[in-house]
């Protein structure tokens, strides 16, 4: 078996595991809530994996090129994310609004900016990649999973059994 081949397996395993675990209900017959970010950031992640997984109906010499590449911008998606959580709070920018200056506001407002440019580089870049592996419809399909499922876990319309976003407060 190729170094590939078993990351992809475990991978599937680690997601499988994972949204398993996450699908046990307690005895109010929905699943426990996340206990931290972290937590919620796990349960999200395995199940929009198993969501596309499901969807995009991949062979194995796909999944084997898909995975990888998928998980590579997912940091880079992170890191990205992370650095704009640190570096921009909208509530502590609402907190301190009475006492922020116009200059401040714009810098705040320019290094929005600059992340959202960051994370479009990175969108055009992983596309150019994906169109290595996938034809065209194939990634619009991917696109259009990832949109529903964040659609669906932002919704109030949740399917039962998904608590994420409901029970878990980032104070």
């Amino acid at each position: 078996m190729t170094a590939i081949t078993k990351k992809l397996l475990i991978t599937i395993l680690m997601a499988t595991t994972l949204t398993v675990a996450f699908a046990q209900n307690n005895d109010s017959g929905t699943p426990p809530p996340p206990q931290s970010w972290e937590d919620a950031k796990k349960q999200f992640k395995s199940e929009k994996v198993a969501y596309i997984t499901s969807g995009m109906g991949l062979t194995v010499e796909e999944a084997q090129k898909f995975w990888p590449l998928y998980n590579k911008y997912d940091a880079i998606f992170d890191s990205i994310g992370e650095a704009r959580r640190v570096n921009y709070s909208r509530k502590e920018c609402m907190k301190n609004y009475d006492k922020m200056t116009d200059a401040k506001a714009g810098d705040i407002i320019a290094k929005s900016f600059e992340y959202d440019t960051q994370e479009l580089e990175t969108r055009r870049r992983y596309h150019e990649e994906l169109s290595q592996i996938f034809s065209q419809r194939k990634i619009l399909l991917y696109y259009h999973l990832e949109h529903e499922f964040r659609r669906q876990k932002l919704s109030d319309n949740k399917p039962a059994g998904n608590s994420f976003g409901k029970s878990f407060k980032n104070n």
